[in-house]
């Protein structure tokens, strides 16, 4: 707790100097807050998290739904770095995990190890095996000359109508490649999931 010189309990004025103890002890001060009783669990479309926004002075609140808390990450590893890319449909395939279950898909990427050259860009398409649709109106593409799709010229679109984009528990997710640029090598792909 910081140590401040009070005029009421002095008697008289305060100096300058303590005035300047008084705001230098203020500035180091540091607030406890109450010990919060920890939950169980957290749902994450009615339950949120408090922050304080510095930048415009307000207290904010985020659904956890929104943050990283209830995103999931699945990374696959389809071509070896070394491997030139190759076309063709079930290049590699993964079952989807209990921590997937019902949640949709929100953000997909790929990356190639080896730049390609050449006029075709590699093209990327995400297909449910199970539900028997492809997960992507515009498929993932690595623009000729890049390494990754994060900077495409035309960036993907995930189907969304109807549960098209949600995976379920064992669900067969499969990664086709439609094209390769000329060179390239390796293939891994980022999905990112939430609720």
């Amino acid at each position: 707790m910081a140590t401040l010189t009070l005029r009421s309990a002095k008697g008289s004025p305060l100096t300058f100097n303590e005035m300047d103890d008084n705001l230098t002890n203020l500035n180091t001060k540091q607030e406890l807050i109450d010990t919060y009783a920890t939950g169980a669990s957290m749902d994450r479309t009615t339950d949120f998290i408090v922050y304080w926004d510095t930048g415009t002075s307000t207290t904010k609140k985020i659904s956890p739904n929104d943050s990283v808390f209830f995103q999931r990450t699945i990374v696959m590893k389809c071509i070896p770095d070394d491997i030139p890319t190759y076309t063709g449909d079930g290049i590699t395939r993964t079952v989807v995990p209990n921590a997937l279950n019902l949640l949709n898909l929100f953000a997909i990427n790929a990356h190639i190890f080896t730049v390609g050259s050449g006029v075709t860009k590699v093209t990327v398409q995400l297909h449910n095996e199970t539900s028997g649709l492809d997960v992507l109106t515009t498929p993932v593409t690595i623009d000729v000359g890049e390494s990754d799709s994060i900077t495409a010229a035309v960036p993907p679109v995930i189907n969304s109508s109807g549960t098209t984009n949600r995976v379920s528990e064992g669900d067969v997710l499969r990664i086709d490649v439609d094209a390769v640029s000329t060179g390239a090598k390796g293939l891994e792909v980022r999905m990112t999931y939430k609720g």
